[in-house]
């Protein structure tokens, strides 16, 4: 299903964080879980702070795309984030822009400022309709939108508006879809696995992360089955 693909800079969906990779991340968790561990505090708190410090970097540099060079990016597609077409969604789900991480990578300057015009004409009522425009990872509260990415960045600055999304479950994805920092792996119908680069190192290490927080026994056995 996925092969392996060249790097190339600027290729990836989002622009990278200066000097953070997988390997520092996790070494980071490692380092703190033992000192909480070894005081006898919460470890979920320091868990939920290093997700919630990658969610908000992410949901920065997506909404700062807008003042990248369009000619030095690549469209925007979902698998290079996380390789989610390898899974079903559990169903479909309809959210308020402004409690959400939202993720919505633009792609066209000029659209994007239209878009923030229309939008503060736009009734409540016109932006309470639609098809699916994205996904959405239950346990991360992270909206990922990959159609119409310019009026969800819009309606979110704006604080208003609702959005359709494709809702998954960490749950579900841990049996199909695991991560070591450098490559995403999809167990495929046939039992086989294929990977591709990991274009996103803080994608990869939220979905580690989350799959700790929220089932450790998933991720233990992700690792046995290595």
């Amino acid at each position: 299903m996925f092969g392996k693909k060249a790097f190339q800079p600027l290729a990836g969906p989002l622009p990278p964080l200066g000097l953070l990779d997988f390997e520092s991340t996790m070494k980071f968790r490692e380092d703190a879980l033992e000192q909480y561990r070894a005081n006898g505090w919460d470890t979920a708190v320091l868990l939920d702070w290093m997700i919630r410090t990658l969610l908000s970097s992410l949901m920065a540099d997506s909404a700062s795309r807008i003042f990248l060079p369009k000619t030095e990016t690549s469209p925007f597609e979902l698998d290079d984030l996380l390789p989610l077409s390898a899974a079903a969604p559990t169903g479909r789900i309809k959210l308020p822009l402004n409690r959400v991480f939202l993720l919505a990578p633009v792609w066209n300057n000029r659209e994007t400022a239209e878009e923030l015009h229309q939008a503060t004409r736009r009734s409540p009522e016109e932006l309470e309709e639609g098809e699916s425009v994205g996904v959405y990872l239950k346990e991360l509260n992270l909206a990922i939108v990959d159609a119409d990415p310019h009026e969800s960045l819009c309606c979110r600055f704006l604080g208003r508006g609702t959005v359709v999304l494709d809702s998954y479950s960490l749950r579900d994805l841990a049996p199909i879809i695991r991560t070591d920092g450098q490559d995403w792996f999809v167990t495929e119908e046939d039992g086989e696995e294929s990977y591709c680069p990991v274009l996103e190192p803080r994608m990869a290490a939220l979905y580690r992360l989350g799959l700790e927080r929220y089932y450790p026994k998933l991720l233990a056995a992700q690792r046995e089955e290595k």
